[in-house]
Order: structure tokens, then C-alpha cells, then sequence
């Protein structure tokens, strides 16, 4: 071989290095590119799960407050965030994060089937009216009111929870004349 031919071989040889670097690098390039968007896909839907968790998580006093429809509620919720989390294990969430909320998940299963267990042995007076409110961006809101008949006026006072948050309204003197 001459040393022309071999300059042609040392040449062809650096320019087929030359882009099989360059596409090795635009390869890592897309690959981080693909992480990143994992990354963020992740994050959404561990925000996302976390949203779901707070909606469904009532505390000692909310818990005190609620009423069948409400925690009925909270558990179908609870029910479909644990399955969410078991279908993410592995891509979303580490075994020890999955066994945390699962854990966390079962914690406040517990604690709401025995209050509903609780509130079915109770019977509720004639005068308190249920209703029950779905937004469009798939939110529920529960309302109980006691409603009170005093000669031609009506008194009402209720409570209503929205997303684990619950808010009294009515009272003495927030009542109206029955025309």
C-alpha cells in the first residue's frame, strides 16, 4: 500500500469517526432530551397523585364533621389513587415511596370505615337535607343543611366540604320569609 492509499484509508477512516461521533452526540443530546421530558411527566404525575392524596385526606375534625356521602367519597378516592400507585411503581415511584403512600393510603381506609360504621348505626332527623355538587373540572362538593321551620320564616345552617375542607354557613338570622 502507498502512502497516498493509506492517507485516503487514515482520512476516510477520521471522517467516519468524525460522524459517528457526531451522531453519538446528538444521540445523548435527544437521550437527555427524553429524560428531561420523563423527568417533568414524572413530576406532574407525582403532583398530580399528591393533589389526589390531599383531596381524600380529612383530618380529626373534618373527620368528625362528615357525613356517609362524604366518606364514601373519600374512599372511593383512596381506592383509585392506591391503584394509580400500584400501576406507577417502578416508573414513577421508587418500591419504598409506593409502600409509604400505600401505607399512608390503608392508615386512612381504616379510619374511615370506622366511622362509617359509626355513622350507620346513626339514623338523621327529618329536618337535614343532603345534596351533592360535581364541578366540570371533575370536583365534588357535598352540602348538609338543617333546615328549621318557625311560623312563616325558615332558618338554614349546614356545613359544606370541598376537597377536605369543610364551611359553615347559615345560622340565626340568616333566615328568609315563605312567600
Amino acid at each position: 500500500m502507498t502512502q497516498s492509499n493509506m492517507a485516503h484509508w487514515v482520512a476516510g477512516g477520521l471522517i467516519i469517526l468524525a460522524v459517528v461521533f457526531g451522531l453519538i452526540g446528538s444521540s445523548t443530546t435527544v437521550m437527555a432530551a427524553r429524560n428531561s421530558g420523563v423527568r417533568i411527566e414524572k413530576s406532574t404525575t407525582i403532583k398530580a397523585d399528591k393533589r389526589a392524596l390531599k383531596a381524600a385526606t380529612l383530618n380529626g375534625k373534618g373527620l368528625s364533621l362528615a357525613w356517609r356521602a362524604v366518606i364514601d367519597h373519600k374512599l372511593k378516592l383512596l381506592k383509585n389513587l392506591k391503584k394509580t400507585i400500584s400501576r406507577e411503581q417502578g416508573t414513577v415511584y421508587t418500591i419504598h415511596q409506593a409502600k409509604q403512600l400505600v401505607g399512608k393510603i390503608n392508615k386512612l381506609n381504616k379510619k374511615y370505615r370506622h366511622k362509617l360504621k359509626q355513622l350507620k348505626k346513626r339514623k338523621d332527623p327529618a329536618d337535614i337535607h343532603y345534596a351533592v355538587y360535581y364541578d366540570s373540572d371533575g370536583t365534588v362538593a357535598f352540602m348538609r343543611e338543617h333546615v328549621k321551620r318557625v311560623g312563616n320564616r325558615t332558618y338554614i345552617r349546614g356545613i359544606q366540604e370541598h376537597n377536605g375542607v369543610f364551611h359553615k354557613f347559615g345560622g340565626h338570622g340568616a333566615g328568609f320569609t315563605v312567600g
